[in-house]
């Protein structure tokens, strides 16, 4: 996938211009994307709240995924696992994923979701991929 094919692809993803996220890198299997911390993402305690984490390690695998096939328009998630291992508070936040299998109509992605050095969640996530 061209970066402008990517770039075209992200245009699509209205929830990521919402929340922030940006693709710092994708190809080779692997994808960083980082999103700023803003107080609008936040739960009452002032962390940033569980679901936009997991928006981000999902979109993470999303894209670590899609410059390796032809259609990427029709990768879908079927299952994501999430545990979530430290609090993010006032931090931007990267999220590194690779493939660890790339089947014929499924794969499967390996998240890490941080704050710096600190290791905030872990993912795996399973995408669906139509032939």
């Amino acid at each position: 996938m061209k970066k402008a094919d990517i770039r075209a692809r992200w245009g699509t993803m209205k929830v990521y211009e919402h929340l922030g996220i940006r693709v710092v890198s994708a190809g080779g299997r692997r994808a960083r994307l980082r999103l700023p911390w803003r107080p609008e993402i936040t739960q009452p305690l002032g962390y940033v709240h569980g679901g936009i984490i997991a928006t981000l390690a999902d979109a993470a695998a999303g894209w670590a995924l899609f410059p390796e096939v032809d259609r990427p328009e029709g990768c879908t998630t079927l299952q994501m696992q999430i545990n979530f291992l430290a609090p993010v508070v006032n931090a931007a936040m990267t999220a590194d994923a690779r493939i660890v299998r790339l089947g014929r109509t499924t794969a499967l992605m390996d998240v890490d979701v941080r704050t710096g050095r600190t290791l905030c969640a872990k993912a795996l996530v399973t995408y669906h991929i139509k032939r």
